[in-house]
């Protein structure tokens, strides 16, 4: 892997890191130029490092190559869509990241707020969420691995440090997605063909906690903002998206993941 680094002054005991590689169907470097823009918005001195394809606006580029493929299927438009999904090596984001607290998050939650600070100036060694949002549904939900006890969790963003804690927990990480088919069998979740990041960094806190569903210490103390598939972006800006359902059109302001790739691509 090589670095290329801004040199301007930042504050380089923290900072953001974000995967990109575009593929076939999805420009995600269109995205992360996006992203990219609105944490420098509104946290202009925290640098942003990006890992695989190069984008603009980055202060760190980490080049890597020979990523392992994954695939995800989705229905956009009624139509139903398979595609290529570059998104199996943030497991190695521990040794990878250049920062000695990183916030970790998918290219495509678009921040409307610096409120993402307030990770950093957490004292656990690393945070990750275990509710999200629907802004569709306006409800706030959690799900359980499986037909398991052990509550999902998601790898949208994940902020941790240097501890030694945290590198056995990014060693979970890796072990589980090594193992997927045998822990897909050991908690009974369904087979949809896509391996998930989701998935397992849900078995690495379980094991990192000794499966007490009672230890919160490592999950961010808010539910991630969510538009799904279903929701179509009309606009987006620096402090506001406007999303759109069948029925109405809202008006978000917080910091929001944006799962219809196409809509947002469309919209920026």
């Amino acid at each position: 892997m090589n670095y290329m680094m801004n040199t301007k002054k930042l504050q380089h005991d923290k900072g953001f890191l974000v995967y990109n590689f575009d593929t076939e169907t999805t420009n995600y470097s269109k995205i992360t130029k996006l992203c990219i823009e609105h944490l420098k918005h509104h946290m202009p001195d925290i640098p942003v490092a990006v890992c695989g394809d190069h984008v603009e606006g980055c202060d760190i580029h980490i080049d890597m190559k020979d990523v392992r493929h994954n695939k995800r299927s989705y229905v956009h438009n009624n139509d139903a869509v398979s595609e290529t999904w570059l998104n199996l090596t943030r497991d190695k984001s521990f040794a990878i990241s250049p920062f000695e607290q990183t916030i970790l998050m998918d290219s495509d939650y678009i921040v409307m707020s610096d409120h993402l600070m307030t990770l950093f100036d957490s004292s656990s060694p690393f945070l990750m969420p275990d509710k999200i949002y629907n802004i569709k549904e306006d409800r706030i939900s959690e799900s359980y691995l499986g037909e398991s006890k052990v509550l999902q969790k998601w790898a949208t963003l994940v902020k941790f440090d240097k501890s030694d804690i945290t590198e056995q927990f990014f060693q979970f990480w890796s072990n589980a997605l090594k193992n997927y088919e045998y822990y897909m069998k050991l908690f009974k979740w369904k087979n949809d063909g896509t391996v998930w990041n989701d998935n397992a960094i849900s078995i690495a806190h379980a094991q990192i906690t000794d499966y007490n569903p009672l230890n919160t210490r490592f999950i961010v103390p808010w539910p991630v903002c969510f538009a799904s598939f279903k929701c179509e972006i009309d606009s987006i800006t620096m402090d506001q998206a406007i999303i759109k359902d069948q029925k109405s059109a809202m008006n978000v302001r917080e910091d929001v993941h944006i799962l219809n790739k196409q809509d947002l691509l469309h919209a920026i």
